[in-house]
């Protein structure tokens, strides 16, 4: 039964993947000409290349974090996780004098994807040592709604210190998109994606254990605290590299999960967790596709198509709950 869902999510992978690739907004027909071939190694590839890793990445996160505070309604964006990212990210953008040596070609792809990465993994410190103390729970998710006041207060003061060019270039890139990532920046998301998710599927077994709870987990050989570290980490760096690159993308990473569970049905945490990154870049690919269908008269930012798809998921998420 596994093998069927995932052969048919595979085959509605492809064909979005055609349509976005190659027939939206526009239908171009590779080696015919040379505008074409441009278009296609230049925009489309790279653009339907990282919405596939940004799915993966941003799902995968939601699916750790979830089970590691039981809650399914953490994530990277619930959590505040890509509110700290944006917050680091939005210093570096907005070019304060201490960083213009940052403008320095690669080095500033690569500072970006650092500085976007350390802006998560701050706000998941912040996460853990809290759950230390109170648990698991919904203050959690309170939690995460305060850093995210306080790190959109923090960025609404760096647009007070911003020049116009700097504040128009974060503005768009808080918007999302994933048509902004090629050459080297796609090379760094393609490999720490892949990293990370190798990364993810060795933690399977121990997080399938710790769902038992954790006297359970540590009297079956499952060192706890060490998982639960290595998972904050992982999803630190998939959700700072993504947001760096593609801005803050709601919903995907909560509601991706969840729709997985619902689907599959299965207490296989590989399986599980394979599904949700097939579903995630599904819906990447899906939104992006959307954003650009020649109907709207400009392109739409992607946390519209995001919060229009995964708005609705949320929602019945928590009347079912």
């Amino acid at each position: 039964m596994f093998g069927r869902k995932i052969l048919m999510l595979i085959i509605v992978f492809c064909i979005l993947i055609v349509c976005n690739a190659f027939l939206v907004p526009s239908i171009i027909n590779v080696g015919s000409n040379l505008d074409s071939n441009i278009i296609f190694t230049s925009i489309r590839l790279p653009k339907t290349i990282t919405a596939i890793c940004v799915g993966i990445g941003l799902s995968a996160c939601g699916f750790m974090l979830q089970q590691l505070f039981k809650n399914p309604l953490a994530g990277p964006y619930a959590l505040g996780i890509s509110s700290g990212a944006s917050l680091a990210v939005g210093i570096i953008i907005i070019g304060l004098p201490a960083f213009s040596f940052l403008e320095l070609g690669i080095f500033k792809s690569l500072s970006i994807a650092f500085v976007g990465t350390l802006g998560a993994l701050g706000v998941l410190l912040i996460v853990l040592l809290v759950s230390f103390k109170y648990g698991y729970g919904y203050i959690l998710l309170l939690l995460g709604v305060v850093i995210g006041q306080i790190t959109g207060a923090l960025q609404s003061l760096l647009d007070v210190l911003a020049n116009p060019t700097d504040l128009k270039l974060f503005s768009l890139w808080s918007m999302g998109s994933f048509g902004k990532t090629t050459d080297v920046n796609l090379i760094i998301l393609m490999g720490i994606t892949c990293l990370c998710f190798v990364w993810s599927l060795r933690l399977m077994p121990a997080l399938g254990t710790m769902i038992l709870g954790d006297e359970t987990a540590k009297s079956l050989g499952v060192n706890t605290g060490n998982i639960s570290i290595q998972i904050l980490l992982c999803t630190g760096i998939l959700t700072g590299v993504s947001t760096a690159f593609c801005g803050p993308i709601a919903f995907i990473g909560m509601a991706v999960p969840n729709v997985a569970k619902i689907i599959f049905k299965t207490a296989n945490y590989k399986h599980l967790l394979l599904g949700t990154c097939l579903i995630g870049s599904i819906m990447a690919l899906l939104c992006d596709t959307i954003s650009h269908l020649p109907v709207f008269s400009v392109y739409l930012p992607i946390n519209v198509t995001t919060a229009l798809i995964g708005g609705p998921i949320i929602i019945y998420i928590l009347l079912k709950k």
